[in-house]
């Protein structure tokens, strides 16, 4: 048998070592275990193995990304309409309540206004001259004057809020011919842009 590993080291060119006597571990190694599945559905049996297959590809592949949709856009609240008060005032003639052209002139220009008017406050004025009776009678005339002349320019009635008498009006000097007058509180509502 020697002379046969001679004669093969020889011939194969290659010098042969000793073999060297394998060592055991002192310890056992414990080697995981898996778990091992054959068939499918109510016939699968499942047993635990040393050596089963590895993960295939599949299972090692990285999960896709998460589909994330499209959030709903949040409505936006609805635009409030824009409220603005104007004032103006028609003025009259002393002791009258008879609109003279100036006075319609002062109702005309508030023709582009009207249609957008949601409520229109109007209060009739008088100056100090004259006795209070007289002079609430004449102030609640001229007020009623203008709501005529407003219904005439196609006012609705509803959008006449109130009718008021202020008199005697007390500013300087005693005779005011600028207290001689109604004063319009128009509510105005537009569209929000």
């Amino acid at each position: 048998m020697r002379v046969g590993l001679a004669w093969c080291a020889l011939l194969s060119g290659c010098v042969m070592q000793p073999a060297e006597p394998v060592s055991k571990p002192a310890t056992p190694v414990s080697i995981p275990l898996g778990i091992a599945q054959s068939g499918h559905g109510p016939e699968a049996v499942f047993r635990l193995c040393s050596d089963c297959p590895g993960p295939s590809r599949k299972v090692l592949a990285a999960p896709p990304p998460p589909i994330r949709l499209a959030e709903a856009p949040k409505p936006k609240p609805p635009l409030q309409p824009r409220q603005e008060h104007i004032t103006r005032a028609v003025h009259f003639p002393f002791a009258s309540a008879q609109l003279t052209t100036q006075a319609r002139q002062e109702l005309d220009s508030l023709k582009a206004l009207l249609p957008d008017a949601r409520t229109i406050t109007l209060t009739g004025n008088t100056d100090r001259v004259g006795t209070p009776a007289f002079n609430r009678r004449l102030a609640a005339r001229r007020a009623k004057t203008v709501k005529q002349a407003l219904l005439d320019m196609g006012v609705p009635h509803e959008h006449i809020a109130r009718v008021e008498v202020r008199c005697c009006v007390d500013d300087p000097p005693r005779i005011n011919p600028s207290a001689r007058r109604t004063d319009l509180d128009i509510l105005i509502v537009k569209p929000a842009p």
